[in-house]
């Protein structure tokens, strides 16, 4: 049997602080959005800031979901503050890249306990650096494609219920 691997880090370490600042420049564009329409009488005002609030909800509730993910050879990990969690790579269903900015969405066949699908970011500044990024995601996906045409193998005596 091979040695087991370490697992190889897919998302960027400083995703948890990278979430902070984001939520405080979000804040403060909505901020500035809000005050500089308030000038311009209150329809407008409140039509902007509707729009503009709705465009930043689901720029945070994107943002909520960004996770730590490690792969190895038959898993991938996610790291959570109270709890790792262990996804079989068989039931990753897709890869594929959300937003310029370097976000990555995992589609999984069968619902876990993080919910159908997961979000990472690769690099803070992943233009500068996507093709080392793009080549780890590359490996993988090709990880996961192994993974499915390997068919895993239960003992003869094992239950199945």
């Amino acid at each position: 049997m091979p040695a087991k691997q370490n697992p190889i880090r897919l998302s960027s370490r400083f995703s948890g602080p990278y979430r902070w600042v984001l939520y405080i420049v979000y804040s403060g564009a909505i901020g500035v959005i809000v005050y500089s329409t308030f000038g311009r009488g209150w329809f407008y005002a409140v039509s902007q800031s509707v729009l503009y609030g709705w465009i930043f909800f689901l720029l945070i509730r994107m943002t909520v979901k960004f996770q730590e993910v490690y792969f190895d050879d038959e898993f991938l990990y996610v790291s959570k503050k109270q709890q790792d969690y262990l996804i079989p790579l068989e039931n990753i269903e897709s890869v594929e890249i959300e937003s310029l900015g370097g976000v990555y969405k995992i589609n999984l066949y069968q619902a876990e306990q993080l919910g159908k699908e997961l979000y990472f970011k690769t690099s803070l500044i992943y233009p500068l650096n996507y093709k080392v990024k793009d080549a780890l995601v590359n490996v993988f996906r090709s990880k996961i494609d192994h993974a499915k045409i390997r068919k895993r193998e239960f003992p003869r005596n094992a239950l199945m219920s």
